[in-house]
């Protein structure tokens, strides 16, 4: 029994907050499913959510649409566009669940989208479905959304410049491809090419295909921060069960300014995945800090990185631990790794360095890393106790993320 990661929401429910005061608007309209275009957005005469969304929006910088309960069907497309220190913002009613079921294209900008749910229900799962957030609109943050069951989860896409997507649960997002082993559809998709991408605080897990996928063939991806995520067994929806990468970032082209920090990932052990940085092309800069990984083959890999630094970070799993593979060329590494903890697992010679294998001295002889590094044998060959992490919500006070990595598969465990 490898019941070794449990993901625990705080009492404080994650669609019931209002938003905080600072945000409140000078104006409020509200939208509803039994709306229409002709509607003033007062609480009697409610607009629909194609009129609100549209160039028609009564909704001006600054102001507040809210959803009331109920279901929003069919493929939106939004093109609110606020002013820089007045973004427009699209929430829930406080006490009521409002989902889209169906699609949600984001255009525009200067704009908030908080604290609802899109979702699709057709249930044929062997063909493509579309995303359910599609973003495009610079300038647009995503603030504790719930995206299920759609093609993508989320896709962010370069034109959504200094964008944010922050403390939304993804999960069971994509499709069974036409290959029986493979997996379609991911978390969330992502490009960049201007700016930085702020990819935050978010819950990710069960998606038929990846869990991040910052991948590119002719675009770009340069300019991530990825902090806080929790991302666990992503590729167990497909038919198989097999894993796929809680992170990857790479493609075809270079990737560079990207950062990892106290990001917290798990594999159930001997299904495959990991978290990856680095595909085919080389690539300029990475640094990862402060993470916890567990589970993958490798926990961690890196290919063709001119420059990284890999500090503070802890890695578990039954396979190897870290894996680092420079540019073709590239004699030295001027890479800054070390202070990290190794928890010992199945495999005697868990390092690889340019596709050679060592134990954690040799792989300190040979590569000058991790000179004040922890490598923690284990009889059992895997953790002990209990890691509990907690992560605030920036957004919305008194919810939390709460980690619990439970090696010990305690009944109850101490916050």
């Amino acid at each position: 029994m490898f019941a070794l990661f449990v993901l625990i929401l705080s009492s404080t429910a994650a669609m019931r907050q209002s938003p905080p005061p600072s945000l409140l608007p000078p104006a409020v309209f509200y939208v509803s499913p039994d709306g229409g275009p002709s509607g003033d957005g007062s609480a009697e005469r409610p607009l629909d959510l194609v009129t609100a969304l549209s160039n028609r929006t009564l909704a001006r910088a600054g102001d507040l649409l809210i959803l009331r309960g109920g279901t929003y069907r069919g493929q939106l497309t939004s093109t609110l566009t606020g002013l820089e220190n007045k973004p427009i913002t699209l929430t829930h009613s406080p006490g009521e669940r409002a989902r889209i079921d169906g699609s949600l294209t984001v255009q525009g900008a200067w704009a908030v989208y908080r604290d609802f749910e899109v979702m699709n229900s057709g249930q044929d799962r062997t063909k493509e479905r579309p995303t359910g957030v599609n973003i495009f609109g610079p300038h647009t943050k995503f603030i504790n959304l719930i995206v299920h069951d759609a093609g993508n989860g989320m896709a962010f896409w370069s034109p959504a410049v200094d964008g944010e997507i922050y403390g939304c649960i993804i999960y069971r997002n994509g499709w069974q491809g036409p290959d029986p082993a493979r997996g379609s559809g991911h978390a969330i998709y992502s490009q960049n090419e201007t700016g930085t991408k702020r990819i935050v605080d978010n819950i990710l897990f069960n998606q038929f295909g990846w869990g991040i996928h910052a991948y590119t063939q002719e675009g770009s991806l340069s300019g991530f921060h990825f902090e806080g995520n929790v991302a666990f067994n992503n590729g167990s929806a497909t038919r198989q069960g097999y894993r796929y990468d809680n992170i990857l970032v790479g493609g075809y082209r270079p990737a560079e300014r990207i950062t990892l920090i106290s990001n917290y990932t798990y594999h159930t052990p001997g299904k495959g995945g990991k978290n990856r940085l680095g595909y085919t092309s080389a690539n300029k800069d990475a640094t990862v800090k402060d993470n916890y990984f567990a589970g993958g083959n490798p926990v961690l890999g890196l290919l063709g990185w001119e420059k990284a630094t890999i500090t503070g970070n802890t890695l578990y799993g039954s396979q190897n631990l870290l894996g680092i593979v420079g540019p073709k060329g590239m004699a030295e590494l001027p890479y800054e790794v070390d202070n990290n903890t190794y928890l010992e697992g199945e495999v005697a010679a868990p390092f690889v360095f340019q596709n050679k294998n060592f134990d954690f001295a040799g792989w300190q002889q040979a590569t000058g890393f991790d000179k004040h590094s922890r490598w923690i044998p284990s009889p059992t060959k895997r953790p002990s106790g209990v890691k509990v992490f907690i992560r605030p919500n920036q957004y919305e006070p008194g919810r939390a993320h709460i980690i619990v990595f439970n090696w010990d598969l305690s009944d109850t465990v101490a916050a």
